[in-house]
């Protein structure tokens, strides 16, 4: 352990005229520092150094506020008609994930399914489980996911859609075949805004809860 030396400060204020703009924070400078191999000190160090020297960091631009997008006027506020789904991960289990149902309104847990895997795949699984569970698997309607999974759209079709299904914008719920299960059981798909987990609060505290039982 030694003092800090007149060298290091002064690489700690360059540090922060040239990459302040870019990290925005005495935490990345310090590892920044370090990866330029210029000075090897503590994120603590970092800013004791830049209060003494009167430097203050670039703060971050406020996010954008984005409005929530409503409902389509067709999805009735009943039991039924909207159901929230998420995945989840276990803090003990780290390569493992569930996938949960939920309906909106009732708050009924429809289905969950504990997989090693993060995709499509679990999402049509847990989807088929929570129309069977909710008396709907009449929905799984097959020679129109043979249409659609074609590339065939129905014009006018009364059979779409019927449910709405609420999510965030992670990959296995923007997914081509994630789309075309859904559409084929008449169930319309409703995205969260990017970077704002509180539309997806509902399921995501019931899965690291386990309030479904």
């Amino acid at each position: 352990m030694h003092a800090l030396l007149d060298w290091e400060r002064a690489a700690i204020v360059k540090l922060a005229a040239e990459w302040g703009e870019i990290d925005r924070s005495h935490r990345k400078l310090a590892h920044c520092g370090s990866r330029l191999e210029l000075v090897y000190v503590s994120e603590s160090t970092v800013l004791r150094v830049l209060v003494a020297e009167g430097v203050h960091l670039p703060e971050r631009p406020a996010r954008e506020r984005r409005d929530k997008r409503p409902f389509p006027e067709w999805a009735e506020l009943v039991p039924g008609v909207i159901f929230i789904y998420d995945f989840t991960h276990f803090a003990g289990l780290p390569k493992w994930c569930a996938i949960a149902v939920l309906d909106v309104v009732s708050r009924k847990w429809l289905a969950t399914v504990v997989s090693a895997e993060e995709t499509s795949t679990q999402v049509e699984v847990t989807f088929t489980r929570a129309l069977v569970e909710d008396g709907k698997e009449y929905l799984l309607d097959q020679p129109l996911l043979d249409e659609l999974a074609c590339g065939v759209v129905p014009d006018n079709d009364e059979r779409l859609p019927v449910l709405l299904a609420v999510s965030d914008n992670g990959p296995q719920m923007t997914s081509k075949a994630t789309a075309v299960f859904m559409a084929g059981a008449r169930i319309a798909q409703h995205f969260g805004r990017p970077g704002t987990p509180n539309d997806q609060t509902q399921v995501a505290y019931c899965t690291s809860s386990g309030c479904g039982g």
